[in-house]
């Protein structure tokens, strides 16, 4: 599995100038998890005792953490979600979230929803959960998905290939959980307009990747943001930032290069601010310069993309109120593609 790690929250220099209102006052969050108190992958899991801490603060502090099918009707009914809403998601369907992670969530009395790749399923006796563990977990607020069979990257196979990954696996899915609802997440949250445009055609009502930041009606329901929470990088203060962030809205943008031979990518965009005080990472080695084109918009360069890769772009802004504000993005390169 490949994971940003949202290490930059720690680095980068706040600024504390600006008083607009940027027309997003709610914080609709969707956190992803993996492996549950398993040391032998600490970049893909979180230990017992931060996700204790995590689920106890969203009790505490009154957050609302709802299934996800009250985000699915968000999107396609408008339905009004009240402010600091949380979907907890978990990938892939190993066993240590049984053991360990659905402890916590039960004595919180939280919905969560499994993201399952069918193939992955065992008698219980490896690394993944059996289907007597997922009929549990079914029954005690849990919502088992899509993940494809084999969690390959969708962006990488034929149009048949991605077809099949995702009705095989809804096929099994739907017969040992007497139903699927139709909700899907990207393996690796690999996909381009080719894949959603099938997920849609599928008759999919949301798909989930992995790029950063808050849920914004504005966007793709076939490619929503969710925060991958680690044990890494899962201390309290970090996860108190990201459930109470809120959506950066992007106007207007515009791709003026891209170029993967020679490993580059422009763009701009408007915000509802001065771009002075707009703060933009991305990840793996890339170099990104920034670049104020007038008070609203500002251009991004992009250099040193290599082949294969997954890239994240995140754009971050604290208002005077040290509200946090983030709009993030993927950036995807094959050996002859870039999506973005």
């Amino acid at each position: 599995m490949f994971f940003l790690l949202f290490f930059f929250l720690t680095f980068f220099q706040i600024s504390l100038t600006e008083s607009e209102d940027l027309n997003q006052d709610k914080s609709i969050i969707v956190l992803m998890y993996h492996r549950f108190n398993d040391e032998r992958f600490p970049s893909t899991s979180i230990s017992n005792k931060k996700f204790d801490e995590q689920m106890s603060y969203l009790k505490k502090e009154n957050f609302t953490v709802l299934p996800i099918s009250k985000l699915v009707s968000y999107f396609e009914n408008k339905l009004e979600l009240p402010d600091r809403s949380i979907f907890i998601t978990i990938d892939d369907g190993y066993k240590s979230f049984y053991e360990n992670g659905y402890p916590i969530l039960k004595k919180n009395d939280f919905p969560f929803s499994i993201f399952l790749s069918s193939s992955f399923v065992s008698n219980g006796t490896n690394d993944f959960m059996s289907w007597e563990m997922l009929k549990e977990l079914s029954l005690n607020k849990g919502d088992i998905l899509n993940h494809t069979v084999s969690h390959p990257s969708l962006i990488t196979l034929k149009n048949s290939e991605i077809k099949k990954e995702i009705l095989d696996a809804e096929k099994v899915i739907s017969l040992n959980m007497n139903g699927m609802n139709k909700i899907i997440s990207y393996p690796y949250g690999d996909s381009n307009p080719i894949v959603e445009k099938i997920v849609q055609e599928l008759g999919y009502k949301v798909a989930f990747a992995q790029h950063s930041g808050p849920v914004n009606i504005k966007d793709s329901k076939f490619k929503i943001p969710r925060f991958s929470i680690n044990d890494q990088f899962g201390k309290i203060n970090r996860f108190k930032q990201i459930v109470n962030s809120l959506p950066l809205n992007i106007n207007n943008l515009k791709t003026i290069e891209k170029n993967l031979a020679d490993g580059n990518l422009t763009i701009s965009f408007d915000i509802d601010f001065n771009t002075k005080n707009l703060n933009c990472f991305i990840n793996n080695s890339a170099t990104l310069e920034k670049k104020n084109i007038s008070f609203n918009n500002v251009k991004l360069k992009i250099t040193n993309l290599k082949k294969n890769q997954r890239y994240r772009l995140n754009c971050t802004y604290f208002n005077e109120s040290r509200k946090l504000f983030w709009n993030g993005k993927m950036i995807l390169t094959t050996n002859d593609s870039l999506f973005f």
